[in-house]
């Protein structure tokens, strides 16, 4: 039996290139022991990490022996590429920056050969593993060298494809792409589908793969060079486009730490006429810059729109809760980015397609116009005022609704002595399969015809069922006259009365005027 005393293992290394090995390799690694190796180079450049023997204890879940990888220091999760055992080779990895970490564990049962691993300084090029990260030429932004050959396997999880978008692009420009420019290629060698050749000044479209795998390489010639580019690459995992009229999402491993050096996307786009109404149940994120204020650091950003061009609706971080957005127009785009250092929980977040209803009342009737674009999909009686009996009518243009108080469950609710009509609108979006229906409050100011709509979110019906809920325990069942609805023959009552009292008030001015 190997016992721990004697090995020594670990250590920080800070040359160029080297070789790391479990303890007593090629013979059998001792066990309970515990090994950390950090790995610095020269900063501004990568490591790249290749391991040419593996071979530890194997369980399902490498709850035994193990190693870590890290893309830093290990005391933050938010930097773990992945952790290994049994005896399939890890593949390579490529750092983010000049740190990466190799942790290595045995328990007290059941040891084997180990492992043997290499890493050297990369200035150029390597294998990407993570669900997002950027890729420049070398110097970015300054003059690229000539005679470079860099290449970049970008490798994401077998479910996923890889999207490479380009932000700034300038090299020598020629006819065919000749001398400097960038190769793309679906799948990890150059013998695998060519996915476009760039030079010049203008930037290369998004590209979208069909498999996990993407090559990217650049090379320059002897002479005239440029700026060259920089781009972010995104997998599934850190990349969606949300269509549905509702949904959730969530930063990566949920509610696990989200990885460190992400900058992921998720951009809703609904149909024209549609706004889109956000809310961020959950927000753990690392806490702003406490000189600056802002949040420095890892943020969660919404922009009005589909670029990050457009106007931003708000930037957070910490445990700062949002209050909910609605967007002015039918698009919505959330960044999440994190930089190298300590991860959190991240962020949850459910949207809802919010249909723009116009709602205009006077003082005997609701009018409701929902433009037909916002709702192509639906029959007329999937949209109603209160119950389905009074459904909306067609015109050429819009969904109409036209109901009179009296009508359609319409009912008064008093307000700092104010009495308001009080109705819901119901879309139903339900598809045979399963239940989708919104429901929007809507009300009127009967004596200074001032109407209005808001949505009602599944939370804000959640809260308004227990605090009926509530009300009725409170009050054993007895009605309580302050907030329950009066009787439409009162508010009929109070509208007589005001009615009768502005024409004896137009009489009184009548006579006085003969």
């Amino acid at each position: 039996m190997l016992q721990s005393q004697g090995f020594k293992c670990g250590g920080i290394l800070s040359a160029s290139s080297g070789n790391i090995s479990s303890p007593n390799f090629p013979g059998l690694y001792p066990y309970n022991i515990d090994c950390s190796w950090l790995i610095v180079v020269a900063e501004g450049s990568s490591i790249l990490l290749t391991f040419h023997h593996f071979e530890l204890e194997y369980h399902n879940s490498c709850a035994y022996d193990y190693i870590k990888i890290y893309n830093g220091v290990p005391e933050d999760e938010g930097n773990l590429l992945g952790t290994f055992c049994g005896d399939v080779y890890p593949p390579q990895f490529t750092s983010s920056w000049n740190v990466m970490s190799i942790i290595f564990h045995s328990d007290r049962h059941v040891a084997s050969r180990g492992f043997r691993v290499g890493y050297r300084k990369d200035m150029c090029g390597g294998v990407l593993t993570g669900l997002s990260g950027k890729i420049s030429s070398p110097g970015y932004p300054q003059e690229y060298s000539n005679n470079a050959d860099c290449s970049w396997i970008i490798h994401v999880s077998n479910s996923s494809v890889v999207t490479l978008v380009f932000l700034d692009f300038q090299m020598e420009n020629n006819e065919g792409c000749n001398f400097d420019y960038v190769a793309l290629f679906d799948g990890p060698t150059v013998t695998h589908s060519h996915l476009g050749k760039y030079c010049g000044t203008d930037k290369p479209p998004l590209i979208v793969t069909t498999s996990n795998h993407l090559l990217v390489v650049f090379k320059s010639d002897f002479n005239i060079g440029g700026r060259g580019f920089m781009a972010y690459y995104y997998s599934g995992e850190c990349q969606q486009v949300l269509l549905g009229v509702s949904g959730n999402f969530s930063s990566p491993n949920f509610p696990s730490i989200y990885p460190n050096n992400i900058n992921c996307h998720w951009s809703i786009t609904l149909a024209a006429g549609y706004r889109i109404k956000l809310h961020f149940p959950i927000m753990d994120l690392e806490e702003g810059n406490s000189l600056t204020g802002e949040c420095d650091y890892d943020s969660v950003a919404v922009f009005d729109g589909d670029s990050q061009t457009d106007t931003l609706l708000g930037r957070w971080c910490g445990r700062e809760q949002p209050a909910s957005l609605v967007s002015k127009g039918n698009k919505l785009l959330v960044v999440l980015s994190t930089d190298r250092n300590e991860a959190r929980r991240g962020f949850t977040a459910s949207y809802l397609g919010v249909v723009p209803v116009n709602v205009s009342c006077t003082r005997s009737e609701f009018t409701i116009l929902i433009p037909q674009q916002s709702l192509p999909q639906l029959d007329r009686e999937s949209i109603y005022l209160g119950n389905p009996t009074c459904a909306a009518q067609l015109t050429a243009t819009s969904y109409k609704i036209l109901a009179q108080f009296v009508n359609c469950g319409t009912a008064g609710q008093k307000y700092q002595n104010i009495t308001v009509l009080v109705n819901k609108l119901y879309i139903d979006f339900s598809d045979g399969k399963q239940l989708n229906v919104q429901e929007y409050k809507v009300q009127c100011d009967a004596l200074r015809k001032i109407a209005s709509v808001s949505i009602i979110s599944a939370e804000e019906r959640r809260l308004e069922e227990e605090a009926q809920q509530s009300d009725r325990d409170s009050n054993g069942g007895t009605r309580n006259t302050a907030t329950e609805p009066h009787d439409l023959s009162d508010i009929v009552f109070i509208s007589i009365c005001v009615l009768a009292v502005i024409l004896m008030v137009i009489a009184i001015i009548w006579l006085v005027l003969l």
